[in-house]
């Protein structure tokens, strides 16, 4: 279960992308507003000074725990209420929790722990808008710093800090007026649910099985095309295969310039992707995602070996996510047609 800790929480730099009313997988157009820019200035700068001070007073475990966490509750800045956003905090918790105490049991106990985490979060009802679909990616991110040799209170303390950065910039922050979150139907759950954990237990398990070493990338990949609705999955799904094609092309030719450029670009692509994911411009998210992954991401693999790594994580959670969805529209068929 050994597994080198990844970044995926840079993926969830996305403001809760699939349920962001005003994404748009076709959109072109290349513009963002001045606020939109700042926001997401903001953003990374928050994030960069306390982490950064995290790691200097406490340590890089204790870091890292909190930029998975505020990373995942970034979309409850813009919750409508604080008992949503306190709900989130604690589910968030939870998970970490669960997560570390699995890390250590095996591949058996974190599979478990996925498929409960992926069932119960199909049924969060407080608040749709912290409807954390991602929560067996940061399941999973805990459970392999579990095993890098962190304490339990190093990431609980981070988990606890990263949550406060978040419960703060709330506090700072206009919410957004959203409208009332529509019923979703109890069906509609438990094929959410079941499609979600038989789909997370696959990808979990090959991962494994082929040694793949960034199973949390297709992890989340496979969570944010499932979040949409169903006619709007495989337009998803080819929206970040087509983006991550272009992302992987552009981080090869910026790994190619002399340090510390490559750096300071994989930066400016972290705030274009909040920027424009916040401008619901899910096209151009894709683009500058995939190189500031890349770009950020420390491995022992070339730049070359990682873009090849990415479009296999993103192509594999695409076939996965849809042939799920292609299954619950069969079964649902023949009750329709009666």
């Amino acid at each position: 279960m050994g597994q080198e800790i990844t970044c995926p929480g840079l993926e969830r730099e996305v403001l809760d992308v699939e349920q962001n009313p005003r994404l748009n997988d076709k959109q072109l157009s290349a513009a963002i507003s001045p606020k939109q820019l700042l926001v997401a200035v903001a953003l990374v700068a928050v994030a960069a000074v306390i982490l950064g001070l995290s790691q200097l007073l406490i340590g890089p475990n204790t870091a890292t725990s909190g930029y998975l966490t505020l990373l995942f509750l970034l979309s409850v800045v813009r919750a409508g209420s604080w008992r949503t956003r306190l709900f989130s905090v604690m589910w968030s918790l939870t998970v970490a929790a669960l997560g570390f105490a699995v890390g250590g049991l095996g591949l058996w106990a974190t599979l478990a722990a996925v498929v409960l985490v992926s069932l119960v979060q199909a049924f969060v009802t407080v608040g749709e808008s912290s409807f954390l679909t991602r929560s067996p990616v940061n399941l999973l991110a805990f459970a392999s710093l579990s095993q890098s040799g962190a304490e339990l209170w190093q990431a609980m303390l981070g988990s606890v800090i990263g949550a406060a950065v978040i419960v703060a910039f709330a506090a700072l922050t206009k919410s957004r007026k959203q409208p009332d979150a529509a019923v979703v139907p109890l069906s509609d759950r438990i094929s959410y649910a079941a499609v979600t954990a038989i789909g997370s237990f696959l990808i979990v398990y090959l991962a494994e099985l082929l040694d793949f070493p960034y199973r949390e990338w297709t992890l989340l990949s496979f969570s944010v095309i499932l979040a949409v609705s169903a006619d709007q999955q495989s337009q998803r799904g080819w929206s970040r295969i087509l983006g991550s094609v272009a992302g992987v092309a552009l981080a090869l030719m910026v790994s190619l310039l002399p340090a510390p450029v490559p750096l300071v670009l994989a930066a400016i692509f972290i705030v274009l992707c909040v920027a424009y994911i916040n401008a619901g411009n899910y096209a151009l998210f894709i683009l500058f995602l995939t190189p500031a992954i890349l770009l950020t991401t420390a491995s022992e693999h070339s730049a070359f070996a990682l873009g090849l790594y990415r479009l296999e994580s993103v192509v594999f959670a695409t076939v996965i996510a849809l042939i799920g969805s292609l299954a619950v529209a069969c079964l649902r068929r023949p009750a329709v047609e009666r």
